[in-house]
């Protein structure tokens, strides 16, 4: 386990480290100026600073011009402040991207020590001297503060932001203490979750949302959900907070359990791949979890009949993204009428009902735990997806295909880092994982039904999928461009889904 920021200091400590701090690293909120055009200085550090995390999801739109579009105060403290910070990135085509940004604000002097590495944001110069700006989620002091409203379930309030907390079980394991500790949990992409371990208490991890948009997150309302329905197939949820700002409402924090001690399904597929280890029977229980989950989900939430509207509505948005993304990746662009045929094919054939399903599952969204087995985890669905349309009912088979391109991902990495061939791997492992999970959901009524749409939910994975490469792994754009050339190939389709 990585080694973790010293424990946060009681009241008594803190107060007796407030009466210790040096003169200049003192910070007297009430001689800055007003905190409104305190923060309008900080979109200059933070144009430059946001594009280069990896939660960022507009990195093909240049550097972005931001505003502050709401704040409030999380902790007010004798050397730093905690505020909460939603910012408007705008976007070329006249539209606004609402991302949110807590952030420490202190004298340089009472810096060193206390940010972690990639914390610091900038400096800005206001009256009485400069303020350093860091991020709260890398900084013990910031998550803190974060990590004590959804505690005391007060929440904050500033002049155009709340944030409410949420515990649908008021005593749900929430401590706060001098022997907790946090730290960033490594490897985040569209959010950033934080590690709390309290001594005599299970640890928790905070999911911190970083883009806003109006509505519920799914990963809120599925995995209370299934906590609700005594899924063990999920982390147990604890808690969220919901945040106000620019005329929306949604989840801002997010509390679940945290399971110490175990290794997601990504890392082990690497290391079977490469040796060529069979793993067929625990692949098979996986796609065995995956269909348990969605018969919880659908029993939980409910389902919807596939009528030719919603068939419609879902394969054009599949059309709009192959359009979209064939413009900005020329490579996938070749293969776009053979693309169009296999959606075209998927509107004449019956779709299974609809219904809430996980929305971007793949092995890196998976761990096994010890006497617990597969564990499936964030619930949100794909990042560059509208909220509205992650909230939608959706086919079950999306889940599926994801989960296929995963293993294909699997052999497309080794080949990548070790120059193995791992394919006859991930063929193998690709009909375990469709036999897991017809034995628990029910053989599909029509084998080739069933090919068709994996086919165009495959197809459509992979062109997100040379997107997402494209904007952050130009190196690893080959593992999806050959799969669009399997994929698309003429007689490839009746044997790809299985």
């Amino acid at each position: 386990m990585d080694a973790h920021p010293a424990p946060s200091p009681s009241a008594t400590d803190r107060a007796a480290l407030d009466a210790a701090t040096p003169e200049d690293a003192a910070l007297d909120v009430s001689a800055l100026p007003p905190l409104d055009e305190v923060l309008e200085l900080l979109t200059v550090p933070l144009s430059t600073w946001m594009p280069a995390q990896r939660w960022y999801a507009h990195k093909g739109a240049g550097t972005p011009r931001i505003t502050i579009h709401g704040w409030a105060p999380l902790r007010v403290a004798p050397d730093h402040l905690v505020v909460l910070v939603v910012v408007a990135v705008s976007l070329a085509d006249g539209t606004e991207a609402l991302y949110q940004v807590p952030l420490v604000l202190r004298r340089p002097a009472a810096a060193p020590g206390t940010g972690e590495a990639g914390s610091e944001v900038g400096t800005i110069a206001v009256c009485g001297g400069p303020l350093r700006l860091d991020d709260a989620a890398r900084d013990a002091e910031g998550r803190a503060a974060i990590i004590a409203t959804l505690v005391s379930g007060d929440g904050a309030l500033g002049p155009s932001l709340g944030l409410s907390c949420h515990r649908p079980v008021p005593d749900a394991p929430l401590p706060l203490g001098r022997a907790m500790r946090s730290r960033v949990l490594a490897g985040e992409q569209s959010n950033t979750s934080l590690i709390v371990e309290t001594e005599g208490a299970s640890p928790l991890i905070v999911k911190l949302f970083r883009v806003l948009q109006d509505g519920e997150n799914p990963d809120v309302v599925l995995q209370a959900a299934l906590t609700v329905a005594g899924s063990s197939r999920v982390p147990a949820f604890v808690g969220s907070a919901i945040v106000g700002v620019d005329g929306i409402r949604t989840h801002s924090l997010l509390a679940q359990e945290f399971l110490p001690g175990v290794e997601d399904a990504w890392r082990l597929a690497l290391r079977h791949a490469a040796s060529g280890e069979d793993v067929g029977e625990e692949i098979g229980r996986l796609g065995m979890t995956v269909a348990e989950v969605h018969g919880d989900l659908a029993r939980a939430l409910g389902t919807a009949a596939a009528d030719p509207a919603t068939v419609e509505r879902n394969v054009e948005g599949m059309r709009q993204r192959l359009t979209a993304v064939s413009a900005e990746v020329p490579r996938v662009a070749a293969h776009r009428g053979a693309l169009e045929g296999l959606l075209e094919a998927a509107l004449e054939v019956p779709w299974p009902a609809m219904q809430r399903i996980h929305g971007d599952l793949h092995l890196g969204q998976v761990l096994l735990a010890p006497e617990r087995g597969w564990v499936l985890l964030d619930f949100e669905g794909e990042p560059l997806r509208p909220l509205a349309q992650r909230n939608r009912p959706d086919s079950p088979l999306r889940d599926v295909a994801g989960m296929l391109r995963s293993l294909d991902y699997v052999a497309g990495a080794v080949r990548r880092e070790q120059g193995a061939d791992a394919t006859a791997w991930a063929v193998d492992a690709r009909a375990a994982f469709l036999a897991g999970y017809e034995q628990c959901a029910g053989e599909p009524a029509d084998l080739a039904v069933r090919t068709v749409l994996l086919n165009a939910f495959e197809a459509d994975k992979a062109v997100y999928e040379a997107l997402y490469e494209a904007r952050n792994r130009p190196d690893w754009l080959a593992i999806p461009l050959g799969a669009l050339e399997r994929i698309s190939a003429p007689g490839a389709a009746a044997a790809s889904a299985g």
